[in-house]
């Protein structure tokens, strides 16, 4: 009895995977449609494919450069929130202090406040600084992850404490035992971490859209949002920027998928 529902399960899960990649594969496919195929064919999968979408893409707009700010603004996010939020947790699951408690829950509130409603602040605190319309004005607020603390807190949470205390007998100070020994301990969670902040920052386009101002400072969402106002609704030319858009995701998960897998399996679970 079991075969049966064995086989209807698999196809079950079958079907989840195609529906899943469904919008992926028109994605592609549309990317290399010329216009008036797609206009005149939207549902045939019979065409003549053409990169020339991609050539107009880079040609007749800034794409290049949208794809080198959005690069430096997710690696520069990703790696200041990983030093940020692993020193946060860090002092939340290791050093006694009084109030460590509602500091930890106080952090944990701010997942619950949405950031739009922080936009306009935020706009009126970078103009006053001077930073508006700058990448740094699109980095700074992304900075330190709630999310992130958590997660590097319960993990930490999770060493042995005879690790370090072995360590402090040996002469070892804070720093060192934090940088030779919980940070090595706990790579699976910091992935996890560098993961999260990484795609936030890429995909991120509200915050951007209000802080970026100067077209060659556009990040590659805003950037392609843009696409519909400039070239109409080129919808071939907008899948084109969308799929090279999701190329650096792409290649991330390509290069680091055990890792990935590895540390949600791994993720802060332990107390």
């Amino acid at each position: 009895m079991k075969k049966p529902f064995d086989i209807l399960g698999k196809l079950f899960i079958a079907l989840l995977i195609v529906l899943w990649l469904a919008p992926l594969i028109w994605l592609v496919i549309t990317s290399l449609k010329s216009e008036n195929t797609v206009m005149s064919d939207t549902l045939s999968l019979v065409f003549t494919p053409t990169i020339e979408n991609y050539r107009k893409a880079f040609a007749s707009t800034l794409l290049g450069r949208w794809m080198l700010n959005s690069l430096t603004v997710a690696v520069v996010t990703t790696i200041l929130t990983v030093l940020i939020d692993s020193a946060m947790a860090y002092v939340l699951a290791r050093i006694p202090f009084r109030g460590r408690k509602a500091l930890f829950i106080f952090i944990l509130a701010g997942m619950m406040i949405p950031f739009e409603v922080l936009i306009i602040q935020l706009y009126l605190e970078f103009t006053t600084l001077g930073l508006a319309n700058t990448l740094a004005a699109v980095i700074l607020p992304r900075l330190a992850l709630p999310i992130g603390v958590f997660i590097l807190t319960q993990f930490f949470r999770s060493i042995p404490l005879v690790l370090e205390e072995a360590a402090f007998i040996d002469g070892a100070s804070r720093f060192t035992v934090f940088r030779t020994i919980i940070l090595p301990l706990s790579k699976s969670a910091v992935f996890a971490v560098a993961i999260i902040a990484f795609i936030n920052a890429w995909n991120d386009f509200l915050w951007p859209l209000v802080a970026i101002s100067s077209s060659e400072k556009y990040t590659i969402t805003v950037g392609i949002a843009n696409f519909q106002g400039t070239h109409g609704t080129e919808y071939s030319l907008i899948m084109a920027g969308a799929l090279l858009a999701s190329v650096p995701q792409i290649i991330m998960y390509l290069l680091f998928r055990k890792n990935i897998v590895k540390s949600i399996a791994m993720t802060g679970i332990k107390e």
